[in-house]
């Protein structure tokens, strides 16, 4: 089976699109969507609800919002599938390109990427600040992996990676914390085009640039004591 983990907080605009998009995708496939809402004010949560008469929906509602990488880990744990992924609720990850993670995933790699920094891919109708931000991100995670966008929110993985794996679930970018922590061999990076977002607002805060750092923080100690236990 195959498990799609959606965290939103107020997607309601964007939510039925991304799940009619993956069903339609996934057609013919054994798998399930969770969606993690962080109690939602604009009650995305009652519009999961509803899908889940027609599709192989559940959402689970948290009281408070916790973060983007807190309710990825979240959906992990309730998940039923041997291979998990992830896709943001905004439409900006390509939901059509669902069924490639997926086979790649389940043929030839233990973790898959949607990337928008290799060979083919695209950024469109994204603000230029943005891409800065994403470009330094990138740069500072550098040093912890070779994976060309190690701050992507669109990959797949089999649940062999984080088997007992303690994740922190800091901030918002919870791949990068997979790629150092994980156990895997064979990563793929698949490109595709990535939109800004056309609906609903951006979640990026300062709070949360503050915890990507921590998570960096984090990640360095943890590569550092792992050599340390292996010299």
């Amino acid at each position: 089976m195959i498990s799609i983990i959606v965290p939103t907080y107020n997607e309601r605009e964007n939510v039925k699109a991304v799940i009619k998009k993956l069903a339609r995708a996934l057609h013919g496939c054994e798998y399930e969507i969770i969606v993690v809402d962080d109690n939602s004010p604009d009650g995305t949560a009652d519009v999961v609800e509803k899908l889940a008469r027609k599709y192989p929906v559940r959402v689970l509602r948290r009281r408070r919002r916790l973060g983007l990488a807190s309710a990825v880990v979240y959906g992990f744990r309730y998940a039923r599938g041997e291979i998990l992924g992830v896709i943001d609720a905004d439409l900006q990850h390509t939901p059509e390109l669902v069924k490639k993670l997926v086979d790649a995933t389940r043929i030839n790699h233990d973790l898959v990427i949607a990337s928008r920094y290799v060979n083919g891919a695209k950024i469109v109708e994204w603000p230029l600040y943005r891409w800065i931000i994403s470009k330094v991100a990138i740069f500072l995670a550098r040093p912890l992996t070779h994976v060309r966008d190690p701050v992507s929110g669109y990959f797949f993985l089999k649940r062999s990676v984080i088997d007992g794996v303690k994740l922190d679930s800091v901030g918002y970018k919870i791949l990068l914390e997979i790629l150092v922590k994980g156990k895997y061999n064979r990563v793929l990076e698949i490109p595709y085009t990535f939109r800004g977002r056309t609906k609903g607002r951006s979640k990026l805060s300062i709070d949360m640039y503050f915890k990507y750092l921590n998570l960096l923080l984090r990640l360095y100690f943890h590569k550092i004591a792992s050599k340390w236990r292996f010299t």
